[in-house]
């Protein structure tokens, strides 16, 4: 793979020495991680991570391009290696940064009141504004930063010389799903189309709640809008616990280092100090949690307690259509079975609950749920299974 990417690109790597003595060979440094081989080029990194002998482990590979290599890469070729590694099994996109120069306006794009938009609740999407003015002989200017570095989209604007010529550029980090949707996109548009799109997915970021005479500027900057979609808000405090669990080993090590009694009250005082900086979201997952978990208590006691809840004898008629998605979301699940698949329940018979939609009680049916007359009866983000013998 490591091959291609290097035709695809047509760039110069090169392998890069080993730095860490290591009887597996496991010797790369690379992005806080450890790879068996990595290739180099002007600060662009690409490598491979070899499965462990024996193993029905999958090869790893990462391709990580800075700004400096990709300016001498056609959008053709980028597209084509987006189209590429998008094929491999588990793809993941961690980050791409978009950074477009415009010709300089007066005021500057970076002289704008940023401040002032986000203080009269103008800005939308935004909670921070950071500015930072350098005045010194060498750099010259002002960067402006909105959002957080840590969020899926974190945005730059500031000033930029290139050959000799000033320009306002405007750069935004995507991150994670964000990312991944935005490389996805770009393998789908034709390459006479990326500059345009790539405009509207970065000046898309910058919106307005109202109009107002200070931010008609903005239109001078953009030829259209592209939402890109915000991440899936994830109430799910098993994720915590699972992103604790994976960074055991950190808090062994700790635990050697200080002590148990040192590191007993080490932990004691981090609680101590995370209670007090819970935020809303954080309160918003622990009410869930404690909610989904007395949900699914009482779903199960009123399938005990319910006279016919459980069909018994249950057959088959048909078998299930292979067609069929159940697809999850969060806080209210329901699927709407196309034809095909409406008619299996219909045959099942007793394949369907009723739900109280407000007005009048409507007809659901989902594969597995065999429920009678449960009124009402909402499915939450919860993972039920029935069995049930011949």
């Amino acid at each position: 793979m490591l091959r291609q990417i290097q035709r695809t690109l047509g760039l110069p790597f090169e392998r890069k020495q080993q730095q860490l003595q290591d009887a597996r060979d496991t010797n790369i440094l690379a992005l806080n991680k450890v790879w068996h081989e990595v290739h180099e080029f002007q600060g662009s990194l690409i490598g491979t991570r070899y499965p462990s002998a024996g193993t029905h482990e999958l090869y790893k590979h990462f391709v990580d391009l800075n700004g400096s290599t990709l300016a001498g890469v056609t959008f053709d070729k980028i597209a084509a290696l987006l189209a590429f590694c998008q094929f491999e099994e588990e793809f993941v996109a961690n980050r791409i940064d978009i950074a477009l120069d415009f010709p300089v306006q007066t005021p500057r794009l970076s002289r704008r009141y940023w401040e002032v938009f986000l203080a009269d609740n103008l800005l939308v999407g935004y909670r921070a504004v950071k500015r930072i003015s350098n005045s010194g002989n060498n750099r010259p200017g002002t960067t402006v930063y909105l959002g957080s570095r840590e969020s899926e989209r974190f945005v730059r604007i500031y000033d930029k010389n290139i050959d000799g010529i000033d320009y306002d550029r405007l750069e935004i980090e995507f991150k994670r799903t964000r990312a991944e949707w935005i490389m996805q996109e770009m393998v789908s548009c034709p390459v006479d189309e990326l500059p345009k799109f790539l405009n509207g997915v970065v000046c898309g970021q910058i919106n307005f709640s109202r109009q107002r005479e200070d931010i008609e500027f903005f239109k001078d900057y953009k030829y259209g809008s592209i939402s890109v979609p915000a991440p899936s808000l994830h109430l799910d405090i098993e994720r915590s616990i699972a992103f604790i669990e994976k960074h055991c080993a950190t808090l062994a090590m700790v635990e050697e280092f200080m002590g148990s009694e040192r590191f007993d009250k080490f932990m004691r005082s981090m609680l101590a100090a995370g209670k007090l900086r819970m935020k809303p979201r954080h309160r918003t997952i622990l009410e869930n949690a404690k909610f989904l978990g007395v949900t699914a208590f009482g779903v199960f006691l009123m399938l005990v307690q319910t006279p016919g809840a459980i069909a018994g004898g249950l057959t088959c008629p048909v078998p299930v259509p292979l067609s069929f998605q159940m697809t999850q979301k969060f806080p209210i699940d329901i699927v709407q079975p196309n034809a095909a698949e409406q008619a299996y329940f219909d045959n099942i018979g007793d394949g369907c609950f009723q739900i109280n939609a407000g007005l009048e009680f409507e007809r659901i049916c989902l594969p597995g749920m065999i429920v009678n007359a449960l009124k009402p009866f909402v499915i939450m983000g919860l993972g039920i299974k029935f069995i049930f013998s011949d």
